[in-house]
């Protein structure tokens, strides 16, 4: 305790910059070493069982103990003031994929007592909690805010746990926030924090403080559309490209291989896709295998013996690719005009009220929104509740419970009587803030900006429910179907289930001011969310991309000029057509009409 010692640290900051490369320097909070967790065992979060953690794992100290804060603002000062002039210093990574995770937090006596404190600024007294959160059901009304328990070892309010969830994801952006201050104070280069796959932490108010995106993921064939998801939601949250600060070049694995070998030429689309979709960086864990310890057989560019792996080619070109391009992609900025909603509040949500047994949020959204807009070579931005609005055409609100965060509700309102199409739906607008129903309608103002008169809303996991388009094709709906009266606007109606709602309407158009909106009542299925894009579409004059394949298409432009990034992400052949002539940055190639792409195909399109 109290020896500062950097000369390791030194020297590799030293030998990278002789060789060319750089560094981004990491805050070592989520690894304490074990003296101070001997000394201070209090610093360990205390699970949801009442144990302790103990030494050896990471992101195992709770980030409200005052011990481990003092400890952990005290070396990100030293770090600070020892590397805030290290010329082979690029940036800084706060701790490491910092979220709550799973079994709910820490529940110590230090994280409960300002838990009560948060309830109490924002209710004021305890009969308003009372009230909002409906206590008086299962005698849970409370008699002062030291009476209300942290969501463990009972069948607890749902608001409660939303809450708590809230608390405890807040806690660690305050975390984030408090060393994000030490270190402004010494040093001149991007300060941020690797984020995850996750959307329960609120990645928008995490990054205020930090000067830049991180992200991490470990994505494998099958799934590398939900990358691009994620990459589509970073580039909004800062007016800056983001950071992929770890993939694997080949597969993840601690002390056992999780993944299996990626067909040729995986690694190169994995490692274009975070520039193409608007970041500026790709980096790799691990560079070199570790010899010992936790992640023993990690895949890496090179192995621990100093011997390239056999991606190791892959790489090369990557890097080659990227100094062609380097130019155009510095002056270029992906350009989207569509959006669809994907929310923190939503998350937390869903996570404390399900609403239908085993119903994923973030699945629902990647499969049945996402991923068919992909499959159509349209490239959506995926915006938070605070996201500015003026830019988008078309906005997608599908599953966000409360429209009451950041107004925006009331912003989408305006947003579409000035001209804006609206698809909004299915369970959107049917919570307060604090998760609870309206008691007027499902609604909270979606009724009233439309007129339409909500009926029913229903759970179906069994198909029992059907319905068709106006043109007679069937309407695959999923899940949950929140039905209408029947009126000229009725885009699909119900056809079975129940003679009650035989006639009724399922999704419906409705012209509001300059816009419209349209209520989607059920999850869609991929491809009548096709048919509703292209129906949206050719009424509001929005161009489509004629593509074939599995490609990722990012229209981009800036002062550098305009153009298109192709990448084909699924191992098959795929074709694009350009109404102008480009030239393929990567290869020099002047290309015009159709353009066919091979498995796993890169093309750089500049306009000329």
């Amino acid at each position: 305790p109290g020896v500062f010692d950097f000369s390791f640290f030194h020297r590799v900051t030293e030998h990278m910059h002789a060789a060319g490369s750089h560094v981004v320097l990491g805050t070592p909070t989520a690894t304490p070493p074990r003296w101070l967790g001997k000394q201070y065992p209090e610093i360990f979060t205390e699970r949801e069982d009442g144990n302790r953690a103990e030494h050896g794992g990471r992101r195992h100290c709770c980030s409200n103990n005052p011990v481990y804060n003092e400890y952990s603002l005290r070396i990100v000062e030293k770090m600070a003031q020892e590397f805030a002039d290290d010329p082979a210093v690029i940036g800084w990574q706060i701790d490491n994929e910092i979220y709550a995770g799973e079994g709910g937090g820490c529940f110590c006596p230090i994280c409960q007592k300002k838990f009560r404190e948060k309830l109490r600024a924002r209710y004021g007294t305890i009969d308003a909690l009372n009230r909002a959160w409906n206590l008086n059901l299962f005698s849970q009304w409370y008699d002062d805010f030291e009476d209300i328990p942290a969501p463990r070892r009972a069948w607890h309010n749902p608001h409660l746990i939303q809450a708590w969830n809230i608390f405890q994801n807040d806690s660690h952006i305050e975390f984030v926030g408090r060393q994000a201050d030490i270190l402004h104070k010494y040093v001149q280069v991007p300060v941020g924090t690797d984020t995850m796959p996750f959307n329960g932490m609120d990645y928008r108010r995490m990054t205020e403080k930090l000067d830049i995106v991180q992200f991490n993921h470990y994505n494998v064939p099958e799934n590398l559309h939900c990358c691009a998801f994620w990459f589509d939601y970073l580039r909004t949250l800062k007016d800056r490209p983001f950071w992929n600060t770890e993939t694997a070049t080949c597969w993840n694995g601690s002390t056992a291989i999780s993944q299996s070998i990626k067909p040729e030429g995986y690694c190169r689309v994995n490692s274009w896709m975070p520039i193409a979709l608007g970041g500026e960086a790709n980096m790799y864990w691990l560079w070199r295998t570790h010899w010992a310890g936790h992640e023993l057989v990690h895949g890496a560019v090179i192995d621990s013996s100093g011997r390239p792996m056999h991606i190791d080619g892959e790489v090369a070109q990557t890097a080659a690719d990227f100094e062609k391009a380097s130019d155009w992609l510095n002056g270029t900025r992906v350009a989207s005009d569509i959006a669809i909603h994907f929310t923190s509040l939503s998350w937390t949500m869903h996570a404390a009220q399900n609403v239908v047994a085993g119903w994923n949020y973030q699945g629902t959204v990647q499969e049945n929104i996402y991923r068919p807009l992909l499959e159509m070579g349209i490239r959506p931005d995926v915006i938070d509740a605070a996201q500015p609005l003026e830019k988008y055409r078309l906005i997608f609100t599908p599953m966000v419970m409360t429209l009451e965060e950041h107004d925006l509700g009331k912003r989408m309102a305006e947003w579409v009587r000035n001209g804006g199409t609206w698809v909004v739906g299915p369970l959107t607008d049917v919570r307060n803030l604090d998760g609870a129903r309206y008691q007027h309608c499902l609604y909270g103002m979606l009724e009233e900006l439309t007129g339409v008169r909500w009926l029913y809303a229903i759970p179906d996991t069994e198909g029992h429910i059907t319905a068709q388009w106006t043109d007679g094709t069937p309407f695959q709906g999923s899940t949950w179907f929140e039905v209408s009266e029947p009126a000229e606007e009725t885009l699909v109606s119900v056809t079975g289930g129940h003679s009650s709602l035989l006639g009724k309407s399922l999704v419906y158009q409705k012209k509001v001011g300059k816009g419209k909106v349209i209520l989607l009542g059920s999850v869609p299925s991929p491809e009548d969310m096709k048919k509703l894009m292209n129906l949206v579409c050719t009424e509001d004059k929005i161009r489509l991309p004629h593509v074939s394949g599995k490609l990722i298409v990012s229209p981009r432009t800036g002062e550098a000029g305009e153009g298109i990034i192709l990448i084909e992400y699924g191992n098959q052949e795929g074709s694009f057509c350009t109404d102008a002539p480009v030239t393929d940055l990567l290869t020099g190639e002047q290309l015009h009409g159709e353009i066919r792409l091979r498995p796993y195909d890169v093309k750089v399109l500049k306009k000329n």
